[in-house]
């Protein structure tokens, strides 16, 4: 029997994590602004499931960002505890009807702490290739009981906000002086390294050259000045100096 060692588990994880920022990326819906068209099936998911809150979702490298959002403050939020970053890794919908009594979400700060969820049912945004870019998703910070009807529901509106994004993507590839090749921005899972390693980060890849990098953060206070940039699909790992930064994103500098 040929056994599969750890690092070879990692690299396909590393290339199938990148498989499905690819997909995300061919939408180019990250950071757009509002649009009625999706903020319609957020309301009236609302209304039907009764819930206080409902987004549809993305996660990229970094973060959860929410193209559409009722009764949720935020625009984004950290990748690593959210809801929907263990969503996008489920062959289906994920139900959790009381997280206060699901040991997987007890502690979670987003439970623990504000928007206080009990509540939660995120169904997979797929692209037609099968990739879970993010989620459409019902919270409450009460909890709840979700049907089969339910159930079926939720899959609907993911099913219909797909249609929407590849109705949208289709639309601006046929835009005049559009790239007919479906070329799109970089976007890769990274981390950052630093404070001698005992500090790791993630980031958004957004551009990569011999030279350097541009990177997304959720925010770039408490980084120094030198870092360590690893983006695991391909590989990397290069010793960075900060060129410049601003609130969220960071330009770095390849050392020779």
């Amino acid at each position: 029997m040929k056994l599969i060692l750890p690092a070879a588990i990692a690299d396909a994880a590393a290339l199938r994590e990148q498989a499905r920022l690819n997909a995300l990326a061919s939408y180019d819906v990250l950071d757009t602004t509002p649009e009625e068209t999706f903020d319609r099936l957020t309301r009236l998911a609302k209304r039907v499931f009764g819930v206080s809150m409902s987004t549809i979702t993305f996660v990229d490298g970094h973060r959860q960002w929410f193209k559409s959002k009722q009764g949720i403050e935020a625009c984004e939020t950290d990748r690593e505890p959210a809801f929907c970053n263990i969503a996008i890794q489920l062959p289906d919908a994920l139900i959790v009807p009381d997280a206060a009594a699901d040991e997987r979400f007890a502690k979670n700060p987003f439970v623990l702490r504000e928007p206080k969820l009990r509540f939660y049912a995120g169904m997979q945004l797929r692209s037609p290739d099968g990739q879970a870019i993010g989620t459409f998703c019902t919270m409450d910070t009460h909890p709840r009981s979700f049907s089969d009807a339910d159930r079926a529901a939720l899959d609907d509106l993911a099913g219909i906000t797909i249609d929407l994004l590849e109705l949208r993507r289709k639309a601006s590839l046929m835009a005049p002086g559009s790239q007919t090749t479906g070329a799109h921005r970089v976007m890769k899972a990274g981390r950052l390294v630093f404070n001698g390693g005992k500090t790791t980060m993630r980031c958004t890849v957004k551009s990569l050259s011999p030279k350097g990098a541009s990177v997304d953060v959720l925010s770039s206070a408490g980084i120094p000045d030198r870092v360590a940039l690893l983006i695991d699909a391909d590989s990397t790992s290069r010793l960075c100096d900060i060129a410049s930064k601003a609130d969220r994103q960071i330009e770095l500098s390849f050392e020779s």
